[in-house]
């Protein structure tokens, strides 16, 4: 954390800090939606966070999303370190460490793209109408990613006020305070759901994307014990490096769609 970042309300102190820690996944959320609450933005907005969006038969949770009187921001927030690699258009990017082992997770452009096609569809709004904000943390190097655009904006969290600052100074005011509070009161309630909601959730996500065969190699993954807990780990090694955290028990990430 950075001391002036403290000072200017940017981000929590270090008792704040303590107290609301929990894992890496869940602070880092904690940390994005600390920048966008703590009157760091001017005019009229409410932020709200975990809303499971119905879609299709089942739910996709949002990390954080921003009703602002400019516009509508949706925020996928990845608390990683190392290199990060990725297309726009790839089914997964790339985590490589500075041991040389690899990680991979799903794309979070295509992740948050679900998540504004179910709230778009929930709330009955074109896509045009929302601003996917995929925020890393600053512990990582965004080493080969895509440019962010107008609709898909990709970096660090110490660069998400200020980029956000400079688009709301660019756009006009669309959004009533009454129109606001009337989204608020339609996703309140699905930010309140029921543990049984959160674990279909989980189990849905499981049965999506557990795999047992490598991305990289194609060889077979198997379970493997480490200094962090329980992997999975490709047969290939040494000479494929890929592992990956066992889906439903990640430490430093949670699973979502």
């Amino acid at each position: 954390m950075g001391l002036l970042a403290i000072l200017k309300g940017e981000q929590p102190g270090i008792i704040a800090t303590l107290l609301n820690y929990k894992n890496v996944g869940q602070f880092g959320e904690y940390m994005t939606e600390y920048a966008l609450k703590n009157n760091n933005l001017k005019g009229e907005y409410i932020v709200l966070k975990n809303a499971y969006i119905p879609i299709k038969d089942k739910n996709t949770e949002i990390d954080l999303i921003m009703f602002h009187e400019k516009g509508i921001f949706v925020f996928e927030s990845k608390n990683y370190s190392g290199y990060i690699f990725g297309k726009a258009n790839e089914q997964n990017w790339v985590q490589k460490m500075e041991n040389g082992s690899k990680h991979v997770f799903y794309n979070p452009i295509k992740q948050n793209n679900t998540h504004i096609i179910a709230l778009a569809n929930y709330l009955s709004l074109p896509i045009s109408a929302f601003t996917s904000y995929i925020i890393f943390s600053e512990r990582c190097e965004l080493t080969k990613v895509p440019k962010s655009t107008k609709q898909v904006v990709i970096l660090q969290r110490n660069k998400m006020l200020k980029n956000i600052r400079k688009e709301l100074k660019e756009r006009k005011v669309i959004y009533t305070k009454e129109q606001i509070k009337q989204f608020e009161r339609k996703l309140k309630p699905l930010t309140n759901v029921s543990n049984k909601v959160k674990k279909q959730h989980i189990e849905d996500i499981k049965q999506k994307y557990e795999t047992n065969v490598c991305p990289f190699c194609g060889k077979k993954l198997i379970k493997r014990a480490g200094k962090y807990g329980e992997f999975m780990g490709c047969t290939g090694y040494p000479k494929c490096k890929y592992t990956t955290q066992i889906q439903g028990k990640l430490t430093n990430n949670k699973i979502r769609i």
